[in-house]
């Protein structure tokens, strides 16, 4: 669908009729699904939107400067998923009927942005589509506030826009008006849903970001990888317990790249500078590397991480016996079945190939979460895991045309937990969650002038 905001609005038009324009055009006479996705009409509309790092600003949208320009909207990365979506409404809005660069600093309510804070409630909140739902809710025409969250849910907003919406526009809701701001905020719609077994974010919402999301490199996409290669293998060796300073491996690493296993430095004392030179050569070849992905790579990306090590022979095979990982609440695959089990992860990998031109990215995505917690699970080597299935999930991430991803030291609890989850009941989507998240995130460290986070 091409850009039609010539065509939708007319002069006298209130956020509420031009919304419903938007919608209409969009889903003709269909009922438009809830959650209605706001980043898919920006795309529809040929807007790019990214999330940025923003201090002061909600989102701003930045009018194209030619014809061959294309718009573009930034979104607050730091807020909550429904505030991004809040957001992306809210932009749509100034590129239909402002066209103007327009920044929209936090609090901002001037009558232009009143306007499209109406429009863009009305945009994720339809009336006609919020009044049948909440009715559904109703006891006596009335909603309660655990109803309300409940409808939040539903459509993709947060608790306190939902409250308003149901308070002023439908005068649903149950109880006093006068102190509304009170009540929502002593609710504590958070603690509600943890205790209610409901996500304080929904997955659903931010696989509806990324699958519209434009993965676009201010550089070669060659040379995105080295952009900041060194902070990524800093944080995935901490991550792994190695703690280096990386002022002082310069010459250790030169020496050994050159001399190999006849370097001074090739003994069991520089064990940690050994491996965190294999771990560059890793990514080297992950990142350039023209061979057909294989679950069978897993060997060769283990074999590389320890090219250095006095005994280069023993790496990239599997375990001879069983062990346990530490803190881990499984237990690994008996030695004796990791080659069958590596066999049975081929098949999802080759359908995974199979299906990449015509998969969504959180359906890619989704699977790629599989194999990856699946291969943790196998711990098919010695020594290594950790890198090498990550090594393998990057490999994943760039034959779709996605940017590699490494978990910062501050936050590898979340990824050891979501990793925990599935282990335990089978359920990936805080993995996916964790691997979405950090994909914004890598774009937006390539994409700054500022190269380490």
């Amino acid at each position: 669908m091409s850009d039609s905001s010539k065509d939708i609005y007319c002069v006298g038009m209130t956020p509420e009729m031009l919304a419903d324009k938007v919608l209409k055009n969009f889903f003709g006479n269909e009922i438009p699904s809830i959650p209605i996705n706001p980043f898919k009409l920006m795309s529809a509309h040929g807007i790019v939107y990214q999330f940025m790092d923003f201090e002061e600003l909600e989102g701003i949208y930045l009018v194209p400067e030619t014809e061959e320009d294309v718009p573009v909207v930034g979104i607050n990365y730091k807020r909550k998923i429904t505030r991004q979506r809040f957001t992306a409404a809210h932009e749509l809005c100034h590129h239909i009927k402002d066209r103007k660069n327009e920044a929209c600093p936090i609090g901002s309510k001037n009558e232009i942005e009143r306007y499209a804070e109406n429009f863009a409630a009305e945009l994720l909140m339809p009336k006609h589509l919020f009044r049948s739902v909440a009715l559904e809710y109703a006891h006596n025409g009335k909603v309660t506030l655990d109803d309300a969250l409940l409808i939040a849910e539903r459509f993709g907003v947060s608790f306190r826009s939902c409250v308003l919406r149901l308070a002023f526009t439908l005068h649903m809701l149950d109880g006093d008006y006068q102190n509304l701001n009170q009540r929502i905020s002593e609710y504590k719609s958070d603690t509600v849903k943890r205790k209610s077994g409901i996500d304080i974010e929904n997955i659903e919402l931010l696989k509806q970001a990324v699958d519209s999301y434009k993965f676009f490199f201010s550089v070669k996409k060659e040379i995105v990888w080295y952009k900041f290669k060194s902070d990524f293998i800093y944080h995935e060796n901490r991550m792994e317990g190695l703690n280096l300073d990386r002022e002082e491996v310069a010459e250790i690493v030169a020496d050994l790249r050159m001399n190999r296993q006849e370097s001074a430095y090739c003994k069991e004392s520089y064990e940690e500078i050994i491996q965190v030179v294999g771990h560059s050569d890793l990514y080297d070849y992950v990142l350039s590397t023209n061979d057909r992905l294989s679950i069978y790579k897993l060997l060769y990306l283990n074999k590389i991480l320890f090219r250095y090590a006095p005994f280069p022979e023993e790496a990239g095979k599997t375990r001879t016996d069983n062990n346990f990982v530490l803190g881990a609440k499984f237990e690994t695959v008996d030695w004796r079945d990791v080659a069958n089990e590596l066999v049975k992860l081929q098949i999802p990998v080759e359908n995974l190939l199979n299906d990449i031109e015509k998969i969504s990215v959180s359906d890619y995505l989704t699977e790629v979460v599989k194999i990856h917690h699946k291969i943790t699970q196998i711990h098919p080597f010695h020594d290594g895991n950790g890198r090498s299935s990550r090594a393998m999930l990057n490999w994943m991430l760039r034959i779709k045309g996605l940017p590699p991803i490494y978990i910062k030291v501050d936050e590898k609890d979340k990824y050891y937990e979501a990793l925990e989850l599935a282990d335990a009941k089978g359920e990936y989507k805080e993995l996916l969650r964790v691997v979405i998240r950090e994909l914004f995130r890598t774009v937006m460290k390539i994409n700054s002038n500022d190269i380490l986070m």
